[in-house]
């Protein structure tokens, strides 16, 4: 399957967020406009998009989200705001953050999952999964699955927090910002 991204993503600095919204919308026949994406999370070219945020624009766009993460003792300034806007919008924030075979479970019951890890460059990277099993998980921005162990690895540097966004479609109804 081959999938033609727009320009103003592939042109985006840090775009792993947007990029996971974008394919998981691309599912639906729905064609975001970036720019609105980038503003809608506040997307900066140094942070990229923070986890929160993503869940917030899901939510915003019909999606009902679940956010997982453990406790984050350094929250940026945009993350604070976002999850005020979760407690708002009714998005549940689960602490401590989902295992690997939580992440399993909800990607084989036909969820989307986005996932937060350190890739082995040392960037923190947010990634939709392709698949899972016992043994390995693949992302829609890679072709090289990641070994389960190399994937835990990464989920436990410091500042990652082991975040998951699970995104429930079944009630989907795309609404506008």
């Amino acid at each position: 399957m081959s999938v033609q991204l727009p320009d103003e993503l592939l042109d985006l600095e840090a775009n792993c967020g947007i990029y996971a919204i974008w394919m998981i919308f691309h599912h639906y026949g729905v064609d975001l406009h970036i720019p609105d994406l980038v503003k809608l999370c506040k997307h900066n070219d140094q942070d990229g998009a923070f986890g929160i945020s993503l869940a917030v624009a899901l939510q915003k766009l019909g999606l009902d989200v679940t956010f997982y993460s453990d406790e984050d003792l350094a929250q940026h300034s945009t993350e604070v705001e976002f999850y005020q806007e979760a407690q708002v919008l009714g998005i549940s924030v689960q602490q401590p953050s989902c295992s690997y075979q939580d992440i399993q479970y909800a990607v084989e019951n036909g969820n989307f999952v986005i996932v937060y890890y350190d890739t082995l460059e040392g960037v923190g990277n947010h990634s939709l999964v392709y698949s899972i099993d016992d043994v390995e998980i693949s992302f829609f921005d890679s072709f090289e699955p990641m070994p389960k162990t190399v994937f835990e690895q990464q989920r436990q540097v410091e500042g990652i927090c082991r975040q998951v966004i699970i995104v429930d479609d079944r009630k989907f109804c795309m609404r506008g910002e």
